[in-house]
């Protein structure tokens, strides 16, 4: 596993749900106040590939985005980096229908969306299982899981797709 991923699993850094990527720019300000799993998902990216994301792209705008991201089809192998969206089993609107409705720039009915989490791929496997970063609510911080783990959690029962950061975006790979 690179060292990027290891520097992240810190007991020191707390999961704060409002702590996303407009309130947490650095590593520094994510250890001060705490992260969410957006929040670590950008800090973890610029680590690896050197390459900033916008502050607006949060959970709704990083999962749809096509500027920074291409899907990897589903018979493709992750890769360290890659983003792993969960949610819901059954949403009341399935994510490509779901309308966002904005006030000053906040979403005002998130809860509604049914992709509601975010995981890196280390690129590494415990037994025949993919690996993966994410700020965890369950345990406060940020944890080290399996792929099936996540299954266990009606929030996060579904895999809604995998995202790569574009190849010209990742100014180095590790």
């Amino acid at each position: 596993m690179d060292d990027v991923f290891r520097t992240y699993l810190d007991p020191a850094f707390r999961y704060e749900w409002s702590r996303g990527p407009a309130r947490v720019a650095s590593r520094a300000e994510a250890l001060r106040g705490g992260l969410n799993c957006v929040a670590l998902a950008h800090l973890v990216l610029q680590d690896l590939f050197g390459h900033r994301l916008p502050a607006s792209l949060r959970s709704l705008e990083m999962f749809r985005d096509r500027a920074h991201f291409e899907p990897v089809p589903a018979q493709a192998r992750p890769r360290a980096g890659d983003l792993v969206w969960f949610g819901v089993a059954d949403p009341p609107v399935p994510p490509e229908e779901f309308v966002p409705r904005y006030r000053d720039g906040e979403l005002l009915n998130f809860r509604d969306f049914a992709v509601n989490h975010v995981a890196i791929h280390t690129g590494d496997r415990v037994g025949d299982d993919f690996l993966l970063l994410h700020a965890s609510s369950t345990e406060g911080t940020n944890a080290l899981w399996p792929l099936r783990r996540f299954a266990d959690y009606p929030r996060y029962a579904r895999t809604y797709g995998i995202r790569r950061l574009r190849a010209p975006l990742r100014r180095h790979e590790r």
